[in-house]
């Protein structure tokens, strides 16, 4: 069986920015920041005090509506299912064109948030019992991630769209997204499926997860630079600045997309993964995970380095990620110094860090680079550090330039190493995608 070309025929979000891709995209080439002052709701003197939040009230008029509202999900689950609507509406008649069974779904997702309240329904007279628990189930917050699995978007949005073709879910920490998407690509390219939804939704914006990542050293907990504070690749950086969102994309054979007369993003062209075989909390100081997971999507794209214009970074404006990367970048683009061609930016100087929805918005912002010809910005790079020298786009505006390949960098706690490979299609060509 000839190999299947996989092209991006709809997209979804919910970010820090706003509602929607066109409100994700305008903002990034805008140098808009979705940062500001946060803390766990009821709790004073957290020690991290910045994050990229969903503008909850807002989005819950928008959505409060739709058909799945009133079913029990967690917060990162609703994110993701408004954008799965987003995402289908936006491709069109794509779920009239196939059949139930050729259309999967691959999604990540990380730690399932959990209603502190729900624990405290085991403590009785003679303190913490489980039996307790248990008589009170009936009390437990339905949307609490105490009684909902880590696939329950992925479950969710299967019987939303009924579809039975193969629903995956990743937990592969920040790279969880990445990989579904990677592996949904695969799925289409091997004749598997005619079409896959893939992407991730996280919302780690809640008192458990939140310590969690601060006991591991993660997030910054300075106040130094305000809503400024997410800085990759700057010497100033501290750790990432924590977000919750989602993003999904809708993925479709080429034949398939061609027959339907499907509006078509650009093309998913090569699927890299690597393990660094590390630290938990740390990249190889070398960047040999990353390396290797840059140089398999390469491969796997049939493309050179030399074919690449724009690496869409990890850069979590963390002290260690920033650097490794900057290397990993540098040996792979290494042949006649094709790295000091390249523009490589940050998303999440702007959206922050999605966790394990962070490959999803960032894949759609790669796309749309390779799509529109403008690279979105490194917000708040001003003081470089002499380890990070490469043209991470400084300033706070898109640079307009084409973009013929790109590539989409996520790497995850424990040196889960992702890497999306997109390039221009054809059938993309005097294609607008303006509102």
């Amino acid at each position: 069986m000839n190999a299947q070309r996989v092209v991006v025929t709809g997209l979804g979000a919910v970010t820090g920015l706003g509602l929607g891709w066109r409100t994700l995209w305008d903002g990034l080439c805008a140098g808009r920041s979705a940062v500001r002052p946060w803390s766990p709701p009821g709790l004073d003197g957290f020690p991290v005090r910045f994050a990229a939040p969903v503008a909850w009230e807002a989005f819950a008029d928008a959505h409060r509506g739709s058909s799945w509202w009133e079913t029990p999900m967690e917060r990162r689950s609703r994110f993701g299912m408004a954008a799965l609507d987003e995402a289908v509406a936006d491709a069109g008649e794509v779920l009239r064109s196939h059949a139930p069974s050729r259309i999967g779904i691959a999604i990540g997702s990380g730690v399932p948030e959990r209603d502190p309240a729900d624990m405290l329904l085991a403590v009785g007279e003679k303190g913490p019992c489980w039996s307790n628990l248990y008589r009170r189930a009936a009390e437990l917050n339905p949307d609490s991630g105490l009684i909902n699995s880590n696939d329950h978007l992925a479950v969710l949005a299967a019987r939303h769209l009924q579809v039975q073709g193969p629903v995956v879910h990743f937990s592969t920490a920040c790279a969880g997204a990445a990989h579904a998407i990677g592996h949904g690509f695969r799925m289409i390219r091997r004749g598997e499926v005619d079409a896959m939804i893939v992407g991730g939704a996280d919302s780690v914006l809640n008192l458990s997860t939140m310590v969690g990542l601060h006991l591991l050293g993660a997030p910054s907990v300075s106040d130094q630079f305000g809503e400024a504070l997410s800085r990759p690749f700057d010497r100033d950086r501290s750790g990432f600045v924590a977000a919750e969102g989602a993003a999904l994309l809708v993925l479709e054979s080429e034949s398939t997309a061609r027959r339907r007369g499907a509006r078509v993003y650009a093309e998913i062209a090569g699927f890299g993964s690597a393990l660094d075989a590390y630290r938990i909390t740390a990249p190889h100081p070398q960047g040999d995970g990353a390396a290797l997971a840059m140089q398999r999507a390469l491969r796997d794209a049939s493309m050179s380095p030399s074919a690449i214009d724009h690496v869409n970074a990890h850069g979590t404006s963390t002290p260690l990620n920033d650097p490794a990367e900057t290397l990993a970048i540098k040996r792979v683009f290494a042949a006649n110094g094709h790295y000091r061609r390249l523009a490589v930016s940050s998303n999440k100087s702007m959206i922050g860090h999605l966790i394990a929805a962070a490959g999803a918005p960032e894949c759609i912002a790669t796309v749309l680079a390779v799509a529109q010809g403008r690279v979105p910005p490194t917000l708040n790079l001003t003081n470089p550090d002499a380890q990070c020298d490469l043209d991470y786009v400084p300033g706070n505006v898109a640079r307009a330039q084409t973009v013929r390949a790109a590539i989409s960098n996520s790497f995850g706690f424990g040196g889960l190493n992702a890497t999306i490979a997109v390039r221009a299609h054809p059938l993309a060509e005097g294609v607008s995608h303006a509102s």
